[in-house]
């Protein structure tokens, strides 16, 4: 059996075994056969789609108008009792009729895409995109069309964000960029686009483009709406432009941010990195637990997520934990605040702060020398204190913040306690901490234990 196939997205397009049917070229009836099948689970009124369609006209004079119109519709279609029923009262579109309506393929892609995660999420999402060929009808301007065709367009700009998401994810950013460049086509106000493209132009290693992205967004801000870009635009911006600082610069010899090797795999655990940023990112504050068997690249998953915020200007630091070092107190916060880029706004605290913390950071007595020597910690308040002066110092740059501690199942209790304290009681901070632990090293009465349980009622 033959199949009509129905086009009516980015105009009208009507096909049949293969052949244009041409017959079908008037406005007013592409509009009530697509009025027909995008209603066709139910039968319509005659009286309602007379009214619908002349508004203007007598009750006789709408239903006369609609009996020719249904009637140069039935000379149209071949075999037009197959796709087509009509009585005295109702008319309806078959949907059993063996047709295919490109607005039911691109929705059902755009269901199916909603089932589906990974690449099958990627493939069904840029089969729908590919389906959408424009706006529904778009030399059409009957109202009943408007809410549909927005409907449409919204869902066809939520199906390009998700893909550009996704492929981000994938670590795709070549294609994201092409994708994202596409959504800016399709809406070139919208600011969030604009930073999402930024962020993949600079993952892309194209810091240059990413620069240039950013002058689009203020230029077209300006003469469109006469407005500047927002708080967070402007603030991925200057990160772009700060100068490049290593995002693992440290004391110790640790693998470089700039991993040698390519990263394959871990798909599904890259994706759960990531959407622990995105989740952050609105002020939400995240820890992430890396935990399995030595050797099974937990460390280079971690270094993977310090290259992708290294390349967007993003503060990170790196610590590690060693066993040999006998857990000392404080040690992988100590090598955080060390990281330059953490130490540079040390200088946004008051004198009272740095004398706390001068308690860990030595050296801030010689390089500040009018601060008073810190007393010693007696009593259990001023070790609240300490802790609260410690989290006023790791955000002190009020901007998203990425920490990795590497070799969790080493870190002194007062660490522990502290990233504990610091999920308690700032669970607004935008933070993201990534710990990697060896899994067999953790008993049942390891310091940890107790720390990933408390971490995962905060996190519920």
């Amino acid at each position: 059996m033959q199949c009509l196939q129905v086009g009516l997205l980015g105009g009208f397009q009507l096909a049949y075994a293969g052949a244009t049917i041409p017959m079908v070229n008037q406005p007013r009836l592409q509009s009530l056969l697509a009025y027909l099948l995008l209603h066709r689970h139910a039968p319509q009124a005659r009286q309602q789609l007379a009214f619908l369609f002349w508004p203007d006209s007598t009750e006789a004079q709408a239903l006369t108008n609609l009996r020719k119109q249904l009637l140069f519709l039935r000379r149209a279609l071949p075999d037009a009792d197959l796709f087509l029923y009509a009585d005295a009262k109702v008319v309806q579109w078959h949907p059993d009729a063996p047709y295919i309506l490109d607005v039911a393929e691109f929705e059902h892609a755009l269901t199916h895409a909603a089932t589906l995660t990974g690449n099958p999420a990627i493939a069904a999402l840029q089969r729908a995109i590919e389906l959408y060929r424009g706006d529904l009808l778009p030399n059409s301007y009957d109202a009943w069309l408007m809410p549909k065709r927005e409907a449409l367009n919204a869902s066809f700009i939520e199906a390009l964000e998700r893909l550009v998401l996704a492929l981000e994810d994938n670590r795709n950013y070549l294609l994201a960029i092409r994708r994202a460049e596409q959504l800016l086509w399709h809406d070139p106000l919208h600011e969030t686009t604009y930073r999402r493209l930024m962020r993949l132009y600079a993952l892309n290693g194209d810091r240059a483009s990413a620069l240039q992205t950013y002058k689009r967004c203020v230029a077209t801000l300006q003469n469109e709406l006469g407005v500047a870009p927002g708080a967070d635009t402007q603030a991925a911006h200057a990160r772009l432009l700060q100068e490049a600082i290593p995002a693992v610069l440290r004391t110790r010899s640790v693998p470089s941010v700039v991993p040698q090797s390519p990263f394959v795999g871990r798909h599904a655990e890259w994706q759960a990195l990531q959407s622990a940023w995105r989740m952050m990112m609105p002020g939400q504050a995240h820890v992430v637990l890396i935990a399995g068997e030595a050797g099974i690249g937990k460390t280079r998953l971690a270094e993977e997520m310090l290259s992708w915020a290294a390349n967007q200007g993003i503060i990170s630091a790196y610590a590690r934990s060693y066993a040999a070092e006998g857990r000392l107190a404080y040690a992988p916060l100590i090598e955080w605040l060390r990281t330059p880029a953490l130490k540079a706004r040390l200088a946004l605290l008051d004198a009272t702060d740095l004398t706390e913390l001068a308690r860990l950071l030595p050296e801030l007595l010689s390089e500040c020398p009018d601060l008073p020597l810190p007393n010693p910690v007696t009593e259990s308040w001023q070790r609240h204190h300490l802790f609260e002066v410690l989290v006023r110092a790791i955000l002190a740059a009020k901007q998203p913040l990425l920490l990795v501690l590497d070799d969790l199942q080493w870190c002194d209790q007062e660490t522990l306690e502290w990233l504990h304290f610091l999920a308690r009681q700032h669970p607004h901070a935008a933070v993201l901490i990534i710990g990697t632990l060896r899994s067999e090293e953790i008993g049942p009465h390891h310091p940890l234990a107790t720390l990933r349980y408390g971490l995962q009622s905060n996190q519920q």
